[in-house]
């Protein structure tokens, strides 16, 4: 007889309160499994690391599996550290360990910041936090690609410096992304696969909600736009499902486009005097003199399980 014991992480769980693990004894009878619960176990967090960086020089943050998290950085360099963590069964805690000490793979330098994982589970990642100076002035990429069992990692951007652009992609299928940029930030990409709040960007802005059942009192997108500049390119605001609420400055020329295709109506309130208003309950258009135009769009394509919700636009002006 011939045994062979494998620990594996079960996949594309929806919450962490159902996450499991199962082994697997082979032998000449057949493959026989068993499920353990799932438990995380945190590894000890890292050094705070500081890096120097070039005026204008831009910052990767690439994280197979984990939180990302950016904050102020008061030191004047951009400041990284880990938390690193391992799911594994509720007796693996020696495993765990163990791939915690080999398996994780962690760097950090002024440009780069990169979580990932050689060999091990799939449940083993870092929760990272980065500090970016007020004087940051380059181009900021975060890519979070929820490569484990449970998805439910956010993108939390509290501070970007004076950041040129932004472009966030949250493959985590539960994780939100929550974003206070600055006016600095010219050309925005964001794209989650929960809640996006997004505030006080510039210009360009490209937001795509991906969660076909988003349920709760808040939008599935929120948008606050600080300055439209005169040349510059609009973009697109959608949720899959799930109200859009955009908040558009009072000053500068634009165009909206907005609509609810599916169910639900576009509501835009208060608007200054040099605004006009075309169109159905549920499909407007909005012109504050000539600029650039924007799509706002509320439930491209939500779910036809349960009883339908309404995917309104909200669009307010300050």
């Amino acid at each position: 007889m011939r045994a062979l014991e494998t620990s594996l992480v079960a996949g594309a769980l929806a919450l962490s309160s159902v996450a499991c693990s199962v082994t697997c004894i082979e032998d000449a009878s057949g493959t026989k499994c068993s499920a353990k619960s799932l438990v995380r176990y945190d590894g000890a967090p890292s050094a705070p690391q500081a890096f120097d960086r070039a005026p204008g020089s831009p910052l990767t943050i690439d994280v197979l599996y984990g939180n990302v998290e950016l904050q102020r950085s008061a030191s004047g360099k951009v400041e990284v550290q880990f938390f690193p963590f391992a799911y594994a069964g509720h007796d693996e805690k020696a495993v765990a360990d163990q791939q915690l000490a080999q398996n994780l793979r962690t760097a950090a330098s002024g440009n780069t910041v990169t979580v990932g994982r050689e060999g091990g589970s799939n449940g083993l990642g870092a929760n990272v936090v980065v500090r970016v100076p007020d004087g940051f002035d380059g181009p900021l990429t975060i890519v979070n690609k929820g490569g484990g069992p449970l998805n439910n990692f956010d993108i939390k951007v509290a501070a970007v410096g004076k950041a040129t652009a932004l472009s966030v992609t949250n493959q985590s299928s539960l994780g939100a992304c929550f974003i206070q940029a600055a006016p600095s930030v010219r050309s925005t990409t964001v794209q989650c696969g929960a809640g996006i709040s997004v505030f006080d960007v510039s210009d360009e802005v490209n937001l795509s909600n991906l969660d076909q059942s988003h349920d709760g009192p808040s939008p599935a997108v929120t948008l606050r736009l600080a300055a439209v500049t005169p040349g510059s390119r609009g973009g697109r605001v959608t949720s899959a499902s799930g109200s859009v609420a955009v908040t558009l400055p009072r000053a500068g020329g634009y165009v909206v486009d907005a609509k609810s295709p599916v169910k639900g109506t576009v509501q835009d309130g208060a608007l200054p005097p040099s605004c006009q208003r075309q169109g159905a309950p549920n499909q407007k258009t909005i012109r504050c003199g000539a600029g650039p135009a924007y799509e706002v769009v509320a439930g491209i394509q939500p779910s036809t399980l349960g009883q339908p919700k309404d995917h309104d636009v909200i669009l307010g002006v300050q």
